[in-house]
């Protein structure tokens, strides 16, 4: 299931948080071999990708070349996510979802550090979108808010 819903993964908000339950029980992880169980977690993660992918809007819309874009970002304990989208006076158009769960070096990042991390991986991920367009970026994170007029001392 995990293998054929990966490819929706673009169109779904919050995808590696939705799926977390499901990968618990997946056994890809070696030192972490364990039975299978399907409990109400899993359950709920699967319910959840079928209403997603049941109801509207499933599919993003394309890119004007005349707005810019805005990108929005977050970070939690179990992943870093993404919504790149263009608000055009018809309304909001979502163009792209990204979202992945963290490794366990990752989850022992500060939140500043998580948070950093989703800016910097949704970037890189989307480039190809936002490389020759100006782009906002939004992040709840207020400590973020001035990052990039700090002086860096080597």
């Amino acid at each position: 299931f995990l293998g054929k819903i990966n490819w929706y993964r673009k169109f779904i908000p919050n995808f590696a948080r939705i799926a977390a339950p499901l990968h618990k029980v997946t056994n890809k992880i070696k030192h972490h071999r364990h039975e299978f169980k399907w409990g109400p977690d899993q359950q709920q993660s699967f319910d959840e990708f079928k209403r997603l992918l049941t109801t509207y809007p499933l599919f993003l819309e394309y890119p004007d070349s005349s707005t810019p874009f805005v990108l929005t970002t977050d970070a939690s304990n179990i992943g870093i996510g993404g919504i790149l989208r263009q608000d055009t006076p018809n309304g909001t158009k979502i163009n792209y979802f990204k979202s992945r769960m963290l490794d366990d070096t990752e989850r022992k990042y500060d939140t500043i550090e998580q948070e950093a991390l989703a800016i910097f991986w949704c970037i890189s991920e989307l480039r190809s979108f936002i490389r020759d367009s100006d782009f906002i970026i939004e992040t709840d994170h207020k400590p973020l808010e001035n990052f990039h007029k700090k002086q860096i001392n080597n």
